[in-house]
This record gives structure tokens, sequence and C-alpha cells, in this order.
């Protein structure tokens, strides 16, 4: 993934950058200045390009605001700093230990769906289970192309027509998403791809509240022939990863919403 990506930057980054975030979250200056443990004054300057901020002082202020790893990389470089957070690949060695937790995590979960999602909601694991269910529904041929977790649901030609709940989860997935494109507006890799997902057809009407974060938890309804599953999704993310890739993966968690979804699942297992 290519972490360079981001939108051009104005004149005066840094404190554009500052107050985009600030308002963002309905933070003053004084709600900031506070946060962070610096002046009122110095923020007005920094924000005004009165004055330089310090690589410290960007730390300070990009941890107030509570910015993503990507974001706090972009803060820094807006001002002149090299990047504080590196963005490894999962098959790197110093994400290892990492990326053993992950796969025991996918593999205690069978009989039930799990998979790995990155930012873009692009699928790079999926679990024994997971695999089973997508096989049945979307045939062998399909699944040796790329897979979006987003697209799958709400594409005409994909998971839509197995899903029966299809306008519920749909209109679910399309607050996750661009609450989660909105919350990163310089990634422009994300709003891309944010961007592709609203052309689909006949998507639902979404009902957006900016101060609303959207629900972890999903029911999925599936149907293909006689064979009937209920799942209900959970989002998962990593505790406190020092690595951009490792903060912006997704474990999508599926467990059976009954008994009746719990004995088909383990059946297709055996």
């Amino acid at each position: 993934m290519d972490s360079r990506q981001h939108a051009p930057l104005p004149a005066n980054p840094v404190g554009d950058l500052l107050r985009g975030w600030r308002n963002r979250r309905a933070m003053s200056q004084a709600d900031l200045a506070f946060e962070a443990g610096i002046s009122i004054k110095h923020l007005s300057y920094v924000e005004t390009g009165k004055a330089v901020a310090s690589r410290e002082i960007l730390l300070q202020l990009a941890s107030a605001l509570g910015l993503s790893l990507r974001d706090r990389n972009a803060l820094l470089e807006s001002g002149g700093f090299a990047r504080q957070y590196g963005e490894r690949d999962l098959s790197a060695p110093e994400v290892a230990d990492a990326k053993r937790a992950i796969d025991l995590l996918l593999r205690r979960h069978e009989p039930f769906p799990a998979i790995v999602t990155d930012r873009r909601w692009n699928v790079l694991q999926a679990n024994g289970a997971a695999t089973r269910l997508m096989t049945m529904l979307l045939g062998t041929e399909r699944m040796a192309r790329p897979l979006n977790h987003m697209r799958m649901f709400l594409s005409p030609d994909e998971l839509r027509p197995y899903v029966e709940n299809w306008p519920k989860v749909a209109s679910a997935l399309l607050v996750r998403a661009r609450h989660e494109a909105m919350a990163a507006p310089l990634d422009l890799a994300l709003q891309s791809t944010w961007r592709e997902l609203l052309k689909l057809p006949d998507l639902p009407v979404a009902q957006f509240d900016e101060h609303e974060t959207p629900s972890p938890l999903c029911e999925v309804r599936l149907r293909k022939g006689d064979v009937s599953i209920g799942l209900i999704g959970a989002v998962l993310t990593l505790g406190t990863p020092q690595d951009v890739t490792l903060q912006e993966l997704r474990v999508e968690m599926f467990m059976p919403a009954d008994a009746d979804s719990e004995t088909t699942l383990t059946a297709l297992a055996a």
C-alpha cells in the first residue's frame, strides 16, 4: 500500500491540517491547547503560520487530537519532519508476532467465518470457514480473484443476491464506510475506493449521522437454495500498534445468529 498517497497540501499545511482536524472534532483552540499541554497563543500562532511547531509539539497535538498513525505521519511531514511510524507489509519480520496472533485468532474462530481487511476493505486473509462459505456462495472461479469486503456485499453480482436482509446490511456498511472515509480525508486511496462504492447501482439511502459512531455489530441473513445461515459480525482492531499497517487492519469475526446457523456452519466444516 502506498502511504504517500495524500491530498495536495495547502500553503500553510500544518495550520490548515490542525484547524481541519480540530473542527471535525468540535474542539476549540482552548480545548486542543489544554489537551496538548501548550498555550492557546502558541497554538494560534502555529495555526496561522506565525510560529513553526517543533516535532515534539506536533506529536503532542496529534495525540490530543487522537489522530491515526497515518495522519500523524502526514502532520509531521507537513511540518518538514521525518515520519515517526513505519508501514510494513504483513510478511515483514518486524510484525511477525502480530501476524502469528492474527493467524491464531482466525484458526481458533473455526468453524465460524473470519477475515482480515486493510484500510480500503480489501480482504487480506480469511480462515477456512470464511473461504468455504464464500466459495459456496460465489463459486471457485470468483475466489481466485481479489476480494473487497464492502464490494462483496454492495455489488449486485457478488453476495447481494444471497443476502435476505440486504437493504439493512447495505445501509449499515455504507454508514461504516463513510465514517471511516471521512475520518481520513488526506488518504486519496481510501477516498477513491469510497467513491467507487458509491457508484454501484441501486444502493439504499443510508442515514448518516456525523456525530454517531457506527455499530460494530450487524446481522447478515444468507440464503442459497436450501442453505440458510444467519451471522452476526463484529469488527476487531489491534490494541496499540506502532505500525500504520497494523493499526489499520480490521479483523471481521462472524458468529452464528442462531442454533440452526451454528449447526450448518459446523456441518460445512466436516
